[in-house]
């Protein structure tokens, strides 16, 4: 995952107010639904074994 750097950046619905971001991991967009499907998909193994 790529690193990002300290930055500010506009807050939402504001023309003029700003926020430090730290410097971060930046997540994989695909991550929560991956977690979602094998985490599904454990389940439905075991409804299917027991």
């Amino acid at each position: 995952m790529p690193r990002v750097q300290q930055h500010r950046r506009r807050l939402p619905g504001s023309w003029f107010r700003t926020t430090s971001v730290q410097s971060h991991y930046r997540r994989s967009p695909a991550l929560i639904p991956t977690v979602i499907a094998v985490a599904l998909g454990l389940i439905l193994l075991a409804v299917l074994v027991f």
